[in-house]
């Protein structure tokens, strides 16, 4: 019922109360009444039906995590004349969507699109159902509702479009724009990259005799490190990831540069598997190459989240070991947190020293920093720094630790890990060390 038909209704009752002091008013007001029920159930009648209503929504392949997510709804309607219609999605409650309810004015037999900005809170799989719309009838009194059957699953990732970013600044040859620098290093491996010219102090080795004979100049071998080396990516997924800022776990971050370090690595032809751990592995994702490989990374990884319990690191190595694959980097994204778990963490680097080169990733809370080094204001406050200051202390000693163990370490705020961690891979590859 709309505003207009309510005031329609009243009025015509309250003609017929004021029958009972003027009595030729009482059949008008039933008359009235009665005129008043027929047009409202004509004009809901004339109002579309589910019949006359052809609704889709439009949206990415996969909605990214933390992001705005623009999803458009196309609208058609059979109408004799145009029709101002409210519409809303049956989105899932996880995911933050504005505005709720749209309104759009519809012409007859023509589509058109209105959106709508989606912001997941989690990653994951999420049932999107109907979609409701609800239009007046022609004398504007009453809305007739219809709820077009539209249900479908559509997957939220983690925010990859650093990705994209990559991918564009390698076109242009500018990664240093990302904080990426070149690390591509010649001489040091053994995969032949290409020819040049013959420079004074070259390995008179590394002299291309065929290619020298065609050229008539000298022309040198240029090689770079090896392809296909294997890399494990490994996600804690403890209680201890759980934490974050800005609507994303340290568990989000670390995945997103997980995933991003994936794809370069797949990118320059090595081979890449995961693991996620918790109590005990959550998620396994089987070493291959190829770039076709990284939508089996995304797929298996997505769905991991934190759990109330600590990473089995000892069983990680345990599984490590029965792969007894080649040498291997082992990225492993964890939290320091906690001093128990930081030694358990130590141990099963040094194991993995032997035979496969450890990376430790961890990410340092700006929220901690920012406490450590606050000015109290009072007890509380000067409690808060204390802790901050003891945190961060622990948290250091668990760096060094590891560190003089032989274990390598990333350890930068969310904005920095993706680079940095990017950049130490590089390094790795062009100095031969994988």
């Amino acid at each position: 019922m709309t505003p207009r038909a309510l005031w329609l209704g009243l009025a015509c009752l309250g003609v017929v109360l004021a029958g009972a002091g003027i009595g030729w008013l009482t059949p008008l007001g039933l008359v009235l009444l009665s005129a008043w029920v027929l047009a409202c159930l004509w004009d809901w009648r004339s109002a579309p039906d589910p019949a006359d209503w052809r609704v889709t929504r439009d949206h990415p392949p996969a909605l990214a995590l933390g992001a705005d997510n623009q999803i458009w709804l196309n609208l058609w309607v059979r109408a004799p004349r145009p029709c101002a219609v409210e519409v809303r999605d049956e989105t899932p409650a996880e995911i933050e969507c504005r505005p709720t309810l749209l309104n759009v004015a519809l012409e007859p037999a023509r589509v058109t699109r209105v959106g709508y900005i989606a912001s997941p809170g989690r990653r994951g799989s999420y049932a999107f159902g109907r979609i409701v719309v609800r239009t007046a009838g022609p004398l504007g009194l009453w809305r007739r509702q219809v709820a077009v059957p539209a249900g479908e699953q559509i997957p939220v990732y983690p925010a990859l479009a650093a990705i994209g970013r990559w991918e564009g600044l390698v076109r242009r040859g500018a990664l240093q724009e990302m904080g990426v620098r070149s690390w591509r290093l010649y001489g040091e491996g053994t995969e032949f990259a290409g020819l040049r010219d013959y420079a004074p102090g070259d390995d008179p080795r590394r002299i291309n005799w065929r290619a020298s004979a065609r050229m008539a100049r000298p022309m040198t071998s240029e090689f770079e490190p090896e392809r296909s080396r294997p890399i494990w990516l490994v996600l804690d997924c403890g209680r201890l990831m759980a934490g974050g800022q800005a609507g994303l776990t340290k568990l989000d971050t670390a995945l997103s540069a997980a995933l991003l370090l994936a794809w370069v690595a797949l990118f320059r032809g090595d081979r890449v598997g995961a693991l996620a751990v918790a109590g005990d592995v959550v998620a396994e994702i089987s070493m291959r190459g190829g770039r076709s490989h990284y939508r089996r990374l995304l797929d298996g990884l997505v769905a991991v989240a934190p759990q109330p319990v600590d990473p089995d690191w000892e069983l990680l190595t345990a599984q490590l070991r029965r792969r007894q694959g080649p040498r291997s980097l082992v990225v492993l994204f964890t939290d320091l947190g906690d001093p128990r778990v930081a030694r358990e963490l130590a141990a099963a680097g040094s194991s993995l020293r032997p035979r496969h080169l450890p990376l430790v990733v961890t990410q340092r809370d700006p929220v901690l920093e920012r406490a450590s080094t606050a000015s109290p204001q009072d007890d509380r406050a000067l409690y808060r720094r204390a802790a901050a200051v003891a945190y961060l202390e622990e948290r250091s000693r668990a760096l060094r630790g590891l560190r003089s163990l032989g274990v390598m370490t990333v350890d930068s705020g969310p904005e920095g890990i993706t680079p940095q961690l990017v950049n130490r891979y590089l390094e790795l590859k062009g100095r031969g060390l994988l």
